[in-house]
C-alpha cells in the first residue's frame, strides 16, 4: 500500500510526484534485470492492480468513484489548485539519526 508510512512522515505526495517521471537507466535495467517502468506498470503501482484483486474493471471503478466525495474535492481543487507537498519528519538519514539522538537521549 503506497504511503503506509504517512502516519509518521506526513503525505507521500513528494514521493508520488517524483515517481510519476522516475525511470531506471537502460544500462542499469540490463545489468540488474530491472523492468522498464512503463505507463501500465506505473498505473499498477499507483493502485490500478487493486481493481483486479477486488474483481472490478477499470470502468466499474470509474463509475463508482466518479461522483464520490474524493471526486468532488478533486474537481474543486482542479478549479483552484493550490498544491502543498509538505513532508513531515526527518527526510535524510542524518536528520533521522539526529531525531533519534534527541528523542532517545
Amino acid at each position: 500500500l503506497w504511503g503506509t508510512d504517512s502516519i509518521w512522515y506526513g503525505s507521500p505526495q513528494d514521493q508520488i510526484q517524483a515517481f510519476r517521471t522516475f525511470q531506471i537507466a537502460p544500462a542499469l535495467r540490463e545489468k540488474h534485470g530491472y523492468p522498464e517502468i512503463t505507463p501500465d506498470l506505473r498505473a499498477k503501482i499507483f493502485g490500478r492492480n487493486a481493481a483486479k484483486v477486488y474483481g472490478l474493471s477499470a470502468a466499474e471503478v470509474k463509475k463508482y468513484t466518479s461522483l464520490d466525495s474524493v471526486s468532488r474535492e478533486r474537481s474543486a481543487y482542479l478549479e483552484n489548485p493550490q498544491p502543498r507537498f509538505e513532508t513531515y519528519g526527518p527526510k535524510t538519514r542524518r536528520e533521522f539519526l539526529q531525531y533519534l539522538k534527541v528523542r532517545l537521549g
